[in-house]
C-alpha cells in the first residue's frame, strides 16, 4: 500500500496482498472492522420490504445502518493511521498511554457501533422478509465476532480494561435476542 492510497480505495486484489505482506498493513484492528462493515452492509440486503406500518422505523433503521457505514470506512483507516503512529512512537522511544488510548480508539468505537448495528439488526430480522433470514444470521455472527475479537486487542493495549465484561455480556445478550428471533420466524 503507497502511503497516499487509502484502505477504503484498495481493490480486493490489493486488499489481499497487503494483509498477506510480509509487513501487514491493515493489519488485523482494520480487517475487523472492515468486516464489521461489511456485516452491516448485508442488513442493508434485507431491507426489501413494503414496510407498512413500520415504514418509518425502517426508515431511521436504513439512515442509521448507512452512516454507520460510513463511520467504519472512515475507522478502517484511522486504524491504521493511528497503529501506525503507535509504530513510530515505539521506534523512537516516545511511547506513552495516549499512544495506546488512540490505537484502541477505532476498535472500540467499532464495538459501539457494532452495538447498535446488532440491535438494529433485530428490526429487520422481526419485520423483514423471511428470505432475507440468512443474511440476518451472517450479519449478527459476522458482528458479534468481529466484536469480541477486537476485545484482546484493546485490553493489550489499555492494559487494564474495566468494560470489557459488561462489552462482552451487551454483545452476547443482543445476539441470541436476534438468534431467537431468527429460530422463531424459522419454524
Amino acid at each position: 500500500m503507497t502511503s497516499s492510497q487509502k484502505l477504503i480505495d484498495m481493490d480486493i486484489a490489493t486488499l489481499i496482498k497487503q494483509t498477506r505482506a510480509k509487513e501487514a498493513n491493515p493489519g488485523g484492528g482494520a480487517i475487523l472492522i472492515l468486516i464489521s462493515n461489511l456485516a452491516i452492509n448485508l442488513m442493508l440486503m434485507m431491507d426489501k420490504n413494503d414496510w407498512g406500518e413500520y415504514k418509518e422505523l425502517a426508515d431511521v433503521s436504513h439512515e442509521t445502518i448507512l452512516k454507520s457505514s460510513d463511520k467504519l470506512s472512515i475507522l478502517m483507516q484511522e486504524d491504521v493511521d493511528k497503529f501506525d503512529l503507535l509504530m513510530k512512537a515505539y521506534k523512537d522511544g516516545s511511547l506513552n498511554d495516549r499512544n495506546y488510548m488512540d490505537a484502541s480508539r477505532p476498535l472500540l468505537d467499532m464495538i459501539d457501533i457494532n452495538l447498535e448495528s446488532i440491535d438494529v439488526l433485530g428490526f429487520y430480522l422481526s419485520y423483514g422478509k423471511k428470505s432475507t433470514l440468512t443474511d440476518g444470521q451472517i450479519a449478527n455472527d459476522l458482528l458479534r465476532t468481529t466484536s469480541l475479537a477486537a476485545l484482546p486487542t484493546i485490553k493489550l493495549n489499555l492494559g487494564q480494561f474495566e468494560e470489557e465484561d459488561s462489552i462482552r455480556e451487551k454483545i452476547e445478550n443482543l445476539y441470541h435476542k436476534n438468534k431467537l428471533i431468527i429460530e422463531r420466524r424459522n419454524k
